[in-house]
């Protein structure tokens, strides 16, 4: 998992750094780095087959079963009383476990209302489900919220009395930093009230998703600004087309010199692992690829053999007239079939004894017109940093100092 700390720059403006610490729910398993920089890990389990795209976590990468989350402390009343929460793009409320909850709540840290001075009962009632099909319930009430000494008053928030289908995760709640629009029962999300109130210089917040798992610091998020150390070139902005989720419009996706499809609509989500579309348009993307849909894991598979990851083509999203490419390595999962003999050569051949899946799958998702939409996932962002600007309804991309790395188990 990934724990963030605080610090204050210039007074006003701060950063969440993220320190990267390995969740012990789950086994690792042994990773080599071939002759081509590829990664190539074995596989501990078959609970690979299970996965799906989700909405509701943040996994910063696929391997091993070791699912990351991005997480920070945030603290809810007075006195503080803290939680790790998850911050996640693809959505606009916040929501913490209460004291009453009841279902699968044992291990989370519960908010108490009877212990804030400043709670403020509301009490409507709160319900809100995920696109993995997880759901929480329970009801809203208003208290301070800080993070690093910046306190937000009368935060509208929920306390939920029941969790379904977030057994694993290591979190407590979710904090949205979607539009409003898109938040429940008219809340305002936290970080519209972070501007309202003076409390940031500017209306953005930006990530910077490090891939470097052995960073001692690594990705981090801002609110109030911009770090111009962790990105290189110009930033591309694009305006919003509806304000909800942070959602845009794609000139085109290519798969070498293939056109699949132009005039796409698009959202950036820190809250998926993977890149998604519309199910005929990934079909295509996968095809060019070479790729064969896994109906087992929602995902598609490829002969990925060493020899020949150099002649798979780059994937490209044309967005505001920006290019904006994935490299092979960087859209590939690769596994070692555990079913095979591995004798952690570093020598490897066109045998069948790895597995390499495509980050590209299949979704269904939809926008608030009903329009298909693509989901700019973690994949896409910790290769370029991303900008988000509530006051001027646009999103920015540039790539990221770390767009080279390659990412070792």
């Amino acid at each position: 998992m990934i724990i963030f700390y605080f610090e204050i720059i210039n007074g006003d403006l701060f950063r969440i750094h993220m320190h990267r610490i390995q969740p012990h729910l789950y086994r690792t398993a042994n990773c080599t780095l071939s002759i081509t920089n590829q990664t190539i890990c074995q596989m501990s389990s078959r609970t690979f087959g299970k996965i799906t795209v989700e909405k509701s976590s943040v996994y910063e990468r696929l391997v091993n079963e070791n699912n990351m989350y991005f997480m920070g402390n945030i603290s809810i009343g007075t006195p503080a009383q803290t939680f790790l929460v998850n911050f996640d793009t693809g959505s606009s409320d916040l929501w913490v476990p209460s004291s009453r909850c009841s279902s699968n709540c044992t291990r989370l840290h519960k908010y108490i209302a009877a212990d804030s001075q400043t709670y403020i009962l509301n009490g409507n009632p709160f319900f809100l489900t995920y696109a993995d099909g997880s759901f929480v319930s329970g009801y809203i009430s208003i208290d301070t919220v800080t993070i690093n000494g910046i306190t937000v008053q009368g935060q509208r928030f929920a306390e939920c009395i029941s969790i379904t289908g977030m057994d694993n995760v290591l979190y407590d709640g979710i904090l949205g930093l979607g539009y409003p629009t898109l938040a429940n029962y008219g809340n305002t999300p936290l970080f519209y009230n972070m501007w309202n109130q003076s409390l940031i210089p500017e209306p953005i917040f930006s990530f910077y998703l490090n891939p470097d798992t052995n960073a001692i610091i690594g990705s981090e998020l801002i609110f109030g600004g911009i770090d111009s150390s962790k990105f290189t070139g110009d930033i591309t902005y694009v305006p919003l087309v509806l304000t909800g989720y942070w959602e845009f419009q794609m000139t085109s996706v290519s798969v070498g010199s293939t056109l699949i499809n132009l005039s796409l609509y698009a959202i950036a989500d820190t809250g998926t692992s993977f890149i998604t579309g519309p199910a005929t348009q990934v079909e295509a993307l996968n095809g060019a690829l070479g790729a064969i849909y896994d109906s087992s894991a929602s995902m598609y598979t490829l002969n990925c053999s060493i020899n020949s990851l150099s002649s798979l083509p780059n994937v490209t999203f044309n967005i505001a007239g920006g290019i904006f490419t994935l490299t092979p390595s960087q859209y590939l999962v690769v596994y070692y079939d555990d079913s095979t003999n591995y004798d952690n050569s570093t020598n490897y051949d066109n045998s069948t004894s790895y597995i390499c899946y495509s980050v590209f799958t299949p979704s269904d998702s939809k926008d608030s017109f009903n329009n298909s939409i693509w989901i700019l996932g973690d994949y896409f962002l910790r290769r370029y940093y991303s900008i988000f600007d509530i006051v001027n309804n646009r999103i920015g991309f540039a790539q990221s100092i770390s767009y080279n790395y390659r990412i070792k188990c």
